[in-house]
């Protein structure tokens, strides 16, 4: 019997439980072992290498059921069903959820398609099924054997329930109409997004930029095939114009960065057939906060890769080239080579 299953068994008979509660378990269990039977039957020339088919990855989703202990079942979700608590579930997804089951939760961000199985797509009728109290276990404790972690440590219980509530507000796909709510939020989230939800777990959040837009120019820089803008906010300009760090003197804290990526195009239409910026492709955000980012020299580093086709942004993650984690070191590794420079590669351009 696979771990994921006898794990599954040992779940459903922790504690003493009713009589109610013995007759549910023995179901679990007598659809656990079809499960098992089929799974072993299925699965005995599958590859790490190979794509699992549409009835492994069902069977698989089935299993995630039964991996569900029958105490997650009795909780009650003790935030309301409004719109505050939705809205802020749906950050909570953005920031920590879309990058594997992408921006409208059907699964098909490039990091979710490559899991064995795939990530789930959460407008379905299989995750739909599941309890406020059901999607909180999982969130918090994770699958073993599937792509979806423990978010324990990173998600909140508060947290956690908001993300149900949102989740349980996602338009299904066998529903013909919907409420005007429904629609309106998760196209907020394809269409017309709010970058500044954004927030890395544990890390940088988006907000903490804002208006970076409009920040004077550090310098430029045209690398491979992308042109970038390096921007600063007025506490990284005066400490540049104050010598910094040429003098030997560390940024002070609030010092932020933004570096703009562009995807580099040469117009043939300019004198010179100029190099010029095309579709954009990332932000790079930097922030010192000695406190906060004590380990990792200070500063805290962040990327939010942008789709041109949907005009959204989204979280760096491991499937990006380069890669990039999601956490508050994301970029440390390649700045130590500056670190006499207090981790700061771009110098101030002369103007």
């Amino acid at each position: 019997m696979p771990e994921l299953m006898r794990e599954s068994v040992g779940l459903l008979w922790i504690g003493r439980a009713s009589e109610s509660d013995r007759s549910v378990a023995l179901k679990h269990k007598l659809i656990l072992g079809v499960i098992s039977a089929t799974l072993g039957t299925l699965l005995q020339g599958c590859t790490a290498g190979k794509s699992p088919s549409q009835g492994e990855t069902s069977l698989a989703n089935a299993a995630k059921d039964v991996t569900i202990p029958l105490e997650a079942g009795k909780m009650n979700n003790p935030l309301p069903e409004s719109d505050e608590v939705i809205s802020q579930g749906r950050e909570v997804f953005l920031g920590s959820c879309a990058q594997c089951h992408g921006a409208d939760a059907r699964g098909d961000a490039n990091l979710g398609r490559s899991m064995d199985p795939p990530a789930m797509d959460l407008n379905s009728s299989h995750v739909q099924h599941w309890s406020d109290a059901e999607l909180f276990w999982i969130v918090q404790n994770g699958v073993r054997l599937t792509g979806m972690p423990s978010w324990k440590s990173s998600i909140s219980e508060n947290d956690t329930w908001k993300l149900a509530r949102f989740i349980h507000k996602l338009p299904r796909p066998d529903a013909a109409s919907a409420s005007t709510a429904v629609p309106a939020q998760t196209q907020a989230a394809t269409s017309t997004q709010d970058k500044y939800t954004l927030k890395i777990p544990n890390g940088l959040a988006f907000s903490e930029f804002r208006g970076y837009e409009s920040w004077p120019v550090i310098a430029v820089s045209h690398n491979g095939g992308a042109i970038a803008a390096i921007l600063g906010n007025p506490v990284m300009i005066n400490a540049y114009k104050a010598g910094i760090p040429g003098n030997g003197k560390p940024f002070p804290d609030g010092a932020k960065m933004a570096k703009v990526h562009w995807t580099a195009k040469v117009d043939a239409s300019e004198p010179g057939a100029p190099t010029v910026p095309g579709n954009q492709h990332d932000v790079d955000l930097m922030v010192k906060d000695s406190r906060r980012f004590a380990d990792s020299g200070g500063w805290g580093y962040g990327v939010f890769e942008y789709d041109a086709a949907s005009g959204n942004f989204r979280l760096g993650n491991l499937g990006d080239k380069p890669p990039q984690g999601n956490d508050a070191k994301c970029g440390f590794a390649c700045h130590t080579a500056v670190r006499t420079k207090d981790y700061v590669f771009t110098a101030y351009g002369q103007r």
